[in-house]
């Protein structure tokens, strides 16, 4: 398996046009990470990937969750656009996981405007997208994990939608340098996307040459557009912590986590994460991301406690500057059950 994922990726970053194509995809929002914690740490998370956004990120490490979890998600957005995302993660025995995810981007109902009514016609109308995914984790050894996802995607705006069908791949190697874990994800390796709907039923004459003839029936052509295909590679290691991190201590850990992101619709990006954990129930975090337009810093934190016999929760909270359009915010809420 670990042969085949290395092929997947080596086919596709050839395959792949190295120039600059913003703009050439669809499903922008499965660009968006998920999780308070990843996005904390700049979104190097393809190497750690073991919470509840595993099933994003990478879902080989769905293999690390101890416990049946629930994770939810929420992300202000710039432009009062939201973001949700819930996932439930449960081990089946001790080298399977299981998981479910729902990620849906949405906003509010807007008014419906013309060139005749600016000021509305007295109607409205929402935009929602959505993916849904089924993911399966197999640890094959006490060194390599690797996991796959299957999700439907849908984009609906007024009465247009579009769907389609897309796979994850990911992998992740734990080595005995350091602790030093290698992860690799593929992402949205799917169909194309075109809309459909009654708004692109329209009424036209077939030939203009003829007077008194009955005007058609006809559908208004939409274009297909390709899927944000993403490949992350990262690495993972502990600064401080128990052995065998690269400097020994008890009682607290520094980890720092470093991907590279080759995307089909632009620039290559490198994300740099650290995160200091206190006593396994306080946590700091910061990151840093390149080839942004508006992205860069983000900064976030941590609490993970036990209450009672329900288990252990934990709550992150993480902001990303978008510098003309302001501060986004981040939290999420992680609970294991006992």
């Amino acid at each position: 398996m670990k042969k085949t994922l290395m092929f997947v990726v080596l086919g596709a970053t050839l395959v792949w046009p190295q120039s600059n194509k913003v703009g050439s995809t669809t499903a922008q929002f499965l660009k968006l990470g998920v999780g308070s914690r990843a996005l904390g740490m700049g979104g190097s998370f393809v190497a750690l990937a073991d919470d509840g956004s595993a099933t994003y990120w990478n879902p080989a490490g769905m293999t690390a969750v101890p416990e049946v979890s629930f994770s939810f998600h929420h992300q202000d957005w710039a432009l009062d656009i939201q973001k949700d995302y819930v996932s439930m993660i449960a081990p089946m025995g001790s080298s399977t996981a299981l998981g479910l995810a729902l990620s849906v981007l949405h906003m509010g109902e807007r008014p419906v405007t013309t060139v005749h009514e600016p000021d509305g016609t007295g109607l409205t109308y929402s935009v929602m997208d959505l993916a849904a995914g089924f993911s399966l984790a197999r640890q094959i050894s006490d060194r390599l994990a690797y996991g796959m996802t299957v999700k439907t995607i849908q984009l609906s705006a007024y009465n247009e939608k579009a769907t389609g069908l897309a796979f994850d791949l990911g992998s992740i190697l734990k080595t005995d340098f350091h602790g030093l874990r290698i992860g690799m994800s593929l992402a949205n390796f799917g169909s194309d996307l075109r809309y459909e709907g009654r708004d692109l039923l329209a009424k036209a004459d077939v030939d203009e040459s003829l007077d008194g003839n009955v005007l058609s029936d006809v559908n208004l052509k939409t274009e297909s557009w390709p899927l944000p295909l993403r490949i992350q590679i990262g690495l993972a290691t502990d600064l401080v912590g128990p052995d065998p991190a690269w400097i020994p201590a008890a009682g607290q850990r520094l980890t720092l986590a470093l991907d590279a992101v080759h995307p089909n619709d632009g620039p290559e990006h490198v994300h740099l994460g650290l995160e200091w954990d206190w006593r396994g129930w306080i946590f700091l975090r910061t990151g840093y991301r390149t080839q942004y337009d508006q992205e860069s810093w983000s900064l976030g934190g941590g609490l993970s406690w036990k209450l009672g016999g329900s288990g252990i929760w934990r709550i992150n909270y993480a902001i990303l500057p978008l510098q003309i359009f302001g501060q986004t915010q981040q939290i999420s809420l992680d609970w294991l059950l006992p």
